[in-house]
Formats: structure tokens, sequence, C-alpha cells
């Protein structure tokens, strides 16, 4: 391909009285440009995926920090009804209250008095008819290796809020 000298010098912006060597260093200086172009770019991409990794890693730590929250709720409400501090049916405006303001709600939680009811008979492990929620705790943990003892505890106490 032949191109004149005067459309080259036109093309890279280059005065009339341009040289050879101008229109040389003219050429370089724009493949190197290019190149830092490319390199910027895939600096600008790289950056992209790192920011879109942080993003999903975000979201997946808020979503597991809401499923401890609500277990923590779960089990603090789970001891309350226990102990006899609320009833089965307060449950779900405990539930709010700690879902609303946990600190204000726990501690309100914790400072209920004991509900006065007709059949206030305690049951102390180790009695004949008595519910030992260790024991069952820890056969639910064997019967499902991986399982948290928090967790096997929270269960069984789900399945027998009559034990206090």
């Amino acid at each position: 391909m032949n191109i004149k000298k005067e459309e080259l010098v036109k093309i890279l912006g280059l005065g009339e009285d341009a040289t050879d060597e101008d229109i040389l260093t003219a050429i370089k200086a724009g493949a190197q440009a290019v190149e830092e172009l490319a390199t910027e770019r895939t600096k600008a991409e790289a950056a992209e995926a790192e920011k879109a990794q942080a993003e999903t890693e975000k979201d997946e730590a808020k979503a597991e920090l809401a499923n401890e929250r609500a277990a923590h709720r779960s089990l603090l409400l789970d001891q309350a009804i226990a102990e006899g501090r609320i009833s089965v049916a307060g449950r779900a405006a405990w539930e709010k209250r700690l879902t609303d303001d946990f600190a204000a709600g726990r501690a309100a939680l914790a400072n209920e008095k004991p509900l006065k009811t007709e059949s206030a008979v305690k049951q102390t492990p180790g009695k004949s008819g008595a519910v030992d929620l260790v024991a069952l705790a820890n056969e639910r943990m064997a019967k499902r290796p991986g399982m948290t003892y928090t967790a096997a505890f929270a269960e069984v106490m789900k399945e027998h809020p009559e034990v206090k």
C-alpha cells in the first residue's frame, strides 16, 4: 500500500514541514497509547469483576447474618417459653418485638416474670416421666452428624415446649 507522505502527515495531525523522524515518532506514540489503553481496559475489567465478587460476598454475608439473628431470636423465645416467662400464644408478639429492636426486646424478655398457671408442676431430669432435653439433644446430634449442640437443643425444645 502506498501512502503519500502528505496524507500520513495529515492523518497524524503533524505540520506540513514534518520530517520522516517526526512521522515515525508520532506512529510509535500512537502505538504506545493503544497498548496503554488496552492495559487500562484490562485493569478496569479486573476491577469490575472484583467488585461483583465483593457484592456477591456481601449479599451472602447479609443473608447469613439474617439467618443467625433469626436462630438467636428463636432460641431466646424457646427458652422463655420453656421457663414459663412467656406463653406459646405470645411468641409471635415477642418475635416481632425482638425483630424490631433486638437489644431492648432481649432486655424486656429477660426481665419477664414467670407466668402464673394453674398447673405449675416443675419437672426435673431424673424423675420418672420427665423429659431430659440434654439427652434428647445428644441423641439428635448422634443421628445427624455435623449438627451442632445448639441446633439440636433448639429443635428438642421446640418439640417439647412443656418442659420448663
